[in-house]
């Protein structure tokens, strides 16, 4: 099983949507219930709270639901490939598959901005009423903002990123990639990295299970195979890629939504990232 930091971020958020909505609603009732015996503090404190999980909570479950639209197959190009189902998705069709970096960072950037919004006033609110009430149970608020700052931060780190190399595109030389057989193409990046700049490169057969409903609470990546080598950039920046594919490997499986099978091409040099769900499929005997 393989773990980065932005799948952590995302993961997170993902996994609590629906506690923390249940939490915003919980959090609301006793901010009424406050204001009501006229203790404007605590009242304060838990609505701080209500609007910093019913954002997170909302935000997290359209995160998933938007994901789960985005990599919908084609039902045009389905019905056009019935025998080929490297071809349902749009960008396989095209042989181009693209990043989405600028996308990425944007919705994180949203969402870790209005959280941190929501839950500026804990920052004051919950010290105040630890020291001046000796009520410590406050304390534990922080955590709230404390996430939006984690947030925030990677968000910051993605968008610099995106600045430093825009997006990047694989380009395939044949569609698709064939278990027993290869995955060549040329990563293009928006902004090329130097010439003769190494770039480490990894294709990995993964096994992707959901355990939840709609909204996806867990999904764990387990690594069925890997492969990585270094290629150089070209004169142009283009980054080159040749893997070979040994044939026991499972193909690409989208059939069951909660185990599927993603082939994944990652590259990285100093500061640049990109993965590509690439498409590979067992062709002939």
């Amino acid at each position: 099983m393989k773990t980065n930091p932005e799948r952590f971020v995302l993961g997170f958020i993902k996994f609590f949507g629906t506690p923390l909505c249940v939490a915003a609603l919980l959090a609301a009732m006793v901010a009424i219930t406050r204001a009501r015996e006229g203790n404007w503090e605590r009242a304060a404190l838990a609505a701080s709270i209500a609007f910093a999980c019913a954002g997170g909570g909302i935000g997290a479950i359209w995160w998933v639901r938007f994901h789960a639209r985005a990599l919908d197959p084609s039902e045009r190009l389905r019905a056009a490939n019935t025998d080929a189902p490297w071809m349902w998705r749009e960008d396989w069709a095209s042989g181009e598959v693209r990043t989405s970096a600028l996308r990425d960072a944007n919705r994180l950037t949203v969402v870790a901005i209005a959280w941190c919004v929501a839950t500026f006033p804990i920052f004051f609110l919950a010290p105040h009423r630890a020291l001046r009430a000796a009520d410590y149970f406050a304390i534990p608020a922080l955590i709230f903002p404390l996430i939006g700052v984690v947030m925030l931060t990677w968000a910051m780190r993605l968008r610099r990123r995106f600045r430093e190399y825009g997006e990047s595109r694989f380009v395939m030389a044949s569609v698709p990639g064939q278990v027993g057989g290869s995955l060549t193409g040329a990563i293009h990046i928006e902004k090329p990295i130097p010439p003769g700049e190494q770039v480490a490169l990894e294709l990995e057969c993964i096994n992707r299970t959901t355990r939840g409903n709609w909204h996806s609470l867990t999904t764990w990546d387990w690594i069925l195979w890997r492969s990585d080598q270094t290629s150089i950039s070209d004169s142009t920046g283009s980054i080159p890629v040749a893997f070979m594919i040994a044939p026991d490997c499972r193909p690409t499986d989208d059939s069951n939504p909660k185990s599927r099978i993603v082939w994944r091409l990652s590259a990285r040099a100093g500061q640049y990232r990109a993965e590509f769900e690439v498409p590979v499929f067992r062709i002939g005997a």
